[in-house]
């Protein structure tokens, strides 16, 4: 006896995958992008076919799982690499991961079969909004994972990423998905809707998509007008690039004069401000005079601004407590400040729930994970006219973090980081395109200094205007301007984010009580 699957479910489960497949090309280094306005299309086909929540929910998860195996590849080779755990291990760890951001994917696909069945005029705003609803949720939930959320993938679309200074990514996410759904609507529904309703969604979101590119246009011209106004400033951006595996082994003079060699070379551009990756000197350099001294001498004998990352050190209830840091030397008045990052790697800076977990913290910590403490407040860097706030690696996917500081007086936007644990993978293109967002959403450039890569410099409208290739020893030289106006985003916020959610969620709460009273009745 053979058991025979039906030929509709084989078409659904292999239209999940393809939209999977899709999605994952949207992204570094793939770089379709202009697949994103199709890419989730066959899996609303598949939910639209699918016979309950639950079919549904795993068409979604299937489409997810694919899609996010494929965009994280690399988490096996860092936690083979660096992590110290066998390769069946690695590749446990990815599937975990995939699994669970796969989980944001399925619940959107199980909601919009609710939405299809209850709603039909209506879906042209909720089903975009029931995506944004379980993105949103994605990056915020057990600290937030927002990694490479759908809007992100639209980084080398300038005109269209430009409203995301008003709605955020969350917004373009919605956008997409607006689209997406039209395109669905148009093809498998087009003989059961009329053709006023199909005329009217066509309508709609052309003005949609001509009112936000239209926008685009403008606000790159109102940012080149503003520019024009700005006197540039020279920086240079240090890249010493090395190894993870060395970087916390060598000794401090070595770490310290790769540093300080690279910037000396610099000076022959004579840049007013130079840029040290995260952690450049990975040791508490307040607990180093010899050291702290040689850093501040260059600073103020060439009279230069000077960023970089280092291990920040604080006492309080009667514990020490090393932070993720960075300081900003000024070399005229030999004044610094500094910031500690607030939104630690989870498993990578921190250990969550080690008291509960006492056994597991103690597993974890022999496989070199971290043991910093989060930063409490948003300290502007100040150096002369710089007001700098700084985006200590991951914390620039994370837009409600970052726009406070152009909100709270920042004039340009640096981002330091170490992609060294990602290989030669797709992971340093994807962090640099994410890198790209709080530009534009905050207009602010945006100085990048990689320990190996990539390092860059990103103009207020989002475009790359030069970058380094990775795990080279080298610098490079470029200009920034310093910008005060603040955006509509950068004062308030996601607040079209939850407005979005809120619409979703009282069209869920609008089916459930119709279906209370439908059951009295």
């Amino acid at each position: 006896m053979t058991l025979k699957i039906p030929r509709q479910l084989i078409i659904n489960f292999a239209s999940a995958c393809l939209s999977g497949i899709l999605i994952a090309f949207l992204f570094p280094k793939f770089n379709l992008e202009f697949l994103a306005w199709i890419s989730i299309v066959p899996l609303l086909y598949a939910v639209s076919k699918s016979k309950s929540f639950k079919e549904a929910f795993f068409y979604g998860f299937v489409s997810g799982a694919v899609s996010y195996v494929i965009i994280l590849y690399w988490v096996a080779y860092t936690v083979c690499v660096f992590g110290n755990l066998p390769y069946y291990g690695a590749i446990f760890a990815l599937l975990l991961l995939s699994s669970y951001l796969a989980l944001y994917i399925a619940l959107f696909a199980g909601f919009v079969k609710i939405l299809l069945n209850n709603f039909n005029r209506l879906n042209i705003i909720l089903i975009p909004s029931c995506w944004v609803f379980f993105e949103f949720f994605k990056s915020k939930l057990l600290t937030g994972f927002p990694w490479e959320n759908l809007g992100f993938s639209q980084y080398l679309n300038l005109p269209f990423i430009q409203v995301s200074n008003i709605i955020g990514v969350l917004g373009l996410s919605f956008v997409i998905v607006l689209i997406n759904y039209t395109v669905f609507h148009f093809i498998f529904y087009k003989n059961k809707i009329s053709k006023r309703q199909a005329l009217f969604e066509l309508i709609f979101v052309l003005s949609v998509f001509i009112v936000i590119v239209s926008y685009g246009y403008y606000n790159i011209y109102s940012i080149k007008k503003l520019l024009k106004t700005k006197k540039p400033l020279k920086i240079a951006l240090i890249q010493g690039n090395i190894g993870m595996f060395q970087k916390w082994k060598i000794t401090k003079k070595r770490t310290t004069s790769i540093y300080l060699n690279l910037s000396k070379k610099s000076l022959k551009y004579q840049p007013q401000l130079i840029l040290w990756p995260e952690t450049a000197l990975p040791y508490i350099i307040s607990l180093h005079p010899h050291y702290w001294n040689k850093v501040m001498n260059f600073s103020e004998r060439n009279k230069i601004n000077l960023i970089f990352g280092a291990v920040g050190l604080g006492f309080f209830n009667g514990k020490n407590h090393f932070y993720n840091r960075a300081y900003a030397f000024n070399g005229k008045s030999g004044r610094f400040s500094y910031y500690d990052k607030h939104h630690l790697v989870p498993f990578g800076e921190y250990i969550p729930l080690k008291k509960q977990f006492p056994f597991l913290a103690h597993v974890l910590r022999g496989a070199g994970i971290g043991n910093f403490t989060g930063g409490k407040k948003f300290r502007i860097l100040k150096s002369g006219k710089i007001r700098a706030g700084s985006m200590i690696c991951y914390e620039a996917y994370f837009d409600s973090l970052v726009r406070h500081f152009s909100r709270d007086g920042a004039n340009i936007l640096i981002s330091i980081t170490d992609d060294a644990w990602y290989g030669r993978t797709s992971a340093p293109y994807q962090d640099m395109s994410m890198t790209v967002f709080p530009a534009v959403e905050n207009e602010r450039f945006v100085a990048r200094a990689g320990n190996s890569g990539i390092s860059g410099i990103i103009s207020p409208t989002g475009k790359i205007m030069g970058e380094t290739g990775i795990f080279k020893k080298t610098y490079f030289i470029g200009y920034i301007k310093l910008i005060n106006r603040k955006t509509f985003f950068a004062l308030y916020g996601n607040i079209f984010g939850y407005i979005i959610n809120t619409v979703f969620i009282l069209s869920m709460v609008y089916i459930l009580l119709s279906n209370i009273f439908r059951k009295k009745t």
